[in-house]
């Protein structure tokens, strides 16, 4: 149907053509305009030269013939003038392509069109648009070239309509494959900056924009297609490196900052807790570079800041550690010197004395580096000094506890020997009354039985009892006094 209707469109553009021929008024034929070249009147011209000539006799007539040569030259130069641009407008007119004859404009052009599809059809490389639209170009120029006075005119303009929109297309598809070729090389050797990928991911965009301008009907669809889909997977792959890109570079400001704080922090870090948390927030900035990907610019910088933050969380680490130790270590003391002080209370002097000693135990175990080291330098001097006090404190008790076991024995027997009280300065003995009477008995009855032995056993029952109680004081380091049954003093002893 297309094709009856150009034909006819054709048909009807050529009887234009034809009419338009035929009032050409450059043609070969009788008219009766006037012919600036006719012999008679050059001859005519000729003739009233001469007459004027003669008749020139006097200057103003001279002047006036002059005047009329000039005007008639100027008239003769213009006719002329137009006879030539008359002559030289139809040489040019039927000079130019497919006036008359054959056009070969048209059918070189339609076969540059019918190579263009060729090359578009069989050749599969990148090259294939360009050449095609090189070739389908060179036959627009010829078609260009067709003056709107040519009969064939009207189908050179069909045809250059058709060849511009497959120019435009393919045009398309080329500019398509140079901006994609730029977006190719840019992304060689990555990683890349969010810049770079963002230009990227634009000039992937308007490649396939480009594409998207080629119709279906068009002979390059399916070249422009086959790149649409390479695109597209290219599109998708930018996006995600511009995506990881972005994370990376959001991860590592997050590492950074939390880096700040780590240094803040360990600035005024003291004690195991705030040590703690410097170790903590270094530990994390590590672990926060851990996470960014692989193939990124973000990664490259993070291998260069985990180089730095890593000997800081084992600084940290350290550092946390030894507090931590003298902080245990310091607790322990504390609390043990505060149960010493308790049992001292309770006269408990032995176990206070273990106390005391664990106290000086675990306060000589905070490390000097530590900054418990400051707070328990002073409490050691105390505790050493109590640790000693409580030790005199239980040596005496131990000795007055030994002397009153000592006494305890010594004076129970049947009758009762003696009764005793023991203080830090003092041991007091005093002889039962029947004790005494029994001594005095066993002494009076041995002397009116003239039994000497017994006598002589009384007697050093006595001296042995003295010799103990002595014995006791003198272990005791404490002095003794010894009193009868008539509560007088009978013996004295000061342990040396």
């Amino acid at each position: 149907m297309k094709t009856a209707v150009l034909e006819q469109k054709q048909k009807q553009d050529i009887s234009k053509s034809s009419e338009i021929e035929a009032k050409n008024p450059f043609l070969e034929e009788e008219t009766e305009e006037y012919n600036p070249f006719d012999i008679q009147d050059i001859e005519a011209l000729n003739d009233i030269s001469a007459s004027v000539e003669e008749e020139a006799d006097s200057p103003e007539e001279s002047n006036e013939k002059a005047a009329v040569t000039k005007g008639l030259n100027l008239v003769l130069l213009a006719k002329i003038t137009a006879v030539l641009l008359v002559v030289f407008g139809c040489v040019y007119t039927v000079t130019r392509p497919c006036v008359t004859g054959e056009c070969q404009e048209i059918d070189t052009a339609r076969d540059f069109s019918q190579k263009s599809k060729q090359i578009i059809e069989t050749v599969s490389s990148s090259k294939a648009p360009i050449l095609a639209s090189e070739d389908l170009q060179s036959g627009i120029k010829l078609l260009e070239t067709i003056p709107f006075w040519s009969p064939r005119y009207p189908e050179s303009q069909a045809l250059l309509s058709v060849y511009r929109q497959e120019y435009n297309e393919l045009n398309s598809v080329v500019k398509s494959l140079n901006v994609a070729a730029k977006a190719s090389e840019m992304g060689q050797n990555p990683p890349h900056s969010v810049a770079d990928w963002t230009k990227m991911q634009s000039m992937w965009e308007e490649a396939i924009a480009l594409l998207d301008q080629v119709p279906n009907s068009s002979i390059v669809y399916p070249f422009a297609q086959a790149r649409w889909q390479q695109y597209r997977a290219n599109l998708g792959d930018v996006r995600n490196r511009l995506k990881l890109e972005r994370d990376g570079e959001q991860i590592l400001a997050t590492a950074k900052k939390t880096a700040q704080v780590a240094e803040a922090r360990q600035g005024v870090a003291k004690y195991a807790e705030s040590w703690q948390q410097v170790f903590e927030t270094w530990q994390t900035a590590a672990n926060t570079l851990s996470t960014i990907p692989y193939g990124t610019t973000a990664y490259q910088s993070a291998q260069v800041l985990l180089a730095r933050y890593q000997p800081k969380v084992e600084s940290a680490r350290d550092r946390k550690t030894i507090e931590q130790v003298g902080l245990d270590a310091y607790n322990q003391a504390i609390s043990n010197s505060e149960q010493a002080k308790l049992l001292e209370q309770r006269g408990a002097w032995s176990e206070a004395v273990t106390y005391w000693s664990r106290a000086v135990s675990y306060g000589k175990q905070v490390p000097v580096s530590s900054s418990y080291s400051a707070k328990i330098k002073p409490l050691l001097t105390t505790f050493n000094e109590s640790w000693k006090r409580a030790d005199i404190q239980n040596q005496i008790t131990s000795r007055l506890e030994k002397a009153r076991q000592d006494l305890g024995k010594l004076c129970s027997g049947n009758p009762k020997v003696c009764n005793y009280s023991v203080t830090e300065s003092l041991i007091t003995v005093r002889l039962t009354s029947e004790y005494v009477n029994q001594i005095q008995s066993t002494a009076k009855n041995a002397d009116q039985a003239g039994d000497s032995k017994k006598r002589s056993e009384a007697e050093k029952h006595v001296q042995v009892l003295k010799v103990a109680l002595e014995t006791i004081s003198q272990n005791a380091k404490i002095s003794l006094e010894v009193y009868g049954a008539n509560n007088e003093k009978i013996a004295t002893h000061v342990p040396l």
